[in-house]
């Protein structure tokens, strides 16, 4: 899985191999919703969001250029509405649109098995309805060393950005407090520099010439589309290093 990631700044971002726009309407909803989860207080947070408990931090976390992304955080991300591509603030754990209870607090819901994308019900209705990037300049990952867990960052050699296929969804309250786009980062067997550090998984990229492609979701159908991720994917070698 991939443990958390860096934000990328917009020299980096300027780099990625599509067009885009940032979603005004998007980001204004998501500063309405960090407004009201200040003005709410911790019980009407858990009963709106469907927490398990009373929140203890922000539910509405915004990483910053440079700044790791954790599950449960925000990020910019690129979502696709069939005829644009739209810079978003994406949530790193999806939640589903019809979903009550925020089941993010139980499961890892952050990434996507791609062996497990055509049989579990949380990726299979937004494969070939909502696919994504997401951005990043280097991700985290924990590995066991001697009996202990040592945090390892894998950095993408001689090149500033990556870009990794995501599916996503939007999640409304009931009662329309708030609502916000969250996403799923696909992974498959590790690189080797990966495996070599002790992990067993890692994030898909894909060659720049088929990204946009995979944002053109209803292109092709769900199991064509697990095809070309396996197929269409961007090697990659990173640095691998140990943080204390």
């Amino acid at each position: 899985m991939c443990y958390s990631f860096t934000v990328p700044n917009d020299k980096s971002m300027s780099l990625l191999p599509i067009e885009y726009k940032r979603d005004a309407l998007a980001w204004q909803q998501f500063h309405l919703d960090q407004k009201w989860e200040v003005s709410a207080g911790r019980a009407e947070a858990q009963q709106v969001l469907g927490l398990k408990g009373q929140p203890r931090a922000s539910q509405f976390r915004l990483a910053g250029v440079g700044e790791r992304v954790y599950p449960r955080y925000f990020a910019p991300g690129i979502t696709s509405d069939g005829a644009q591509n739209w810079l978003r603030p994406l949530r790193y754990s999806l939640r589903s649109a019809n979903s009550t209870v925020d089941l993010s607090t139980r499961y890892s819901l952050y990434n996507a098995r791609l062996d497990r994308l055509l049989d579990a019900k949380t990726w299979r209705p937004l494969l070939g309805r909502q696919h994504g990037i997401l951005p990043f300049c280097s991700f985290f990952e924990w590995v066991e060393h001697k009996g202990r867990k040592t945090q390892v960052q894998f950095t993408p050699l001689g090149r500033e950005i990556m870009w990794a296929p995501i599916l996503w969804d939007y999640w409304e309250s009931v009662g329309g407090e708030v609502g916000y786009y969250s996403c799923t980062l696909i992974t498959d067997e590790p690189a080797p520099e990966v495996a070599a550090a002790g992990h067993d998984r890692s994030p898909i990229f894909l060659g720049a010439e088929y990204v946009q492609v995979w944002l053109d979701a209803e292109s092709y159908t769900a199991p064509e589309w697990l095809q070309f991720l396996k197929g269409h994917r961007e090697q990659v070698a990173y640095g691998a290093f140990a943080i204390a």
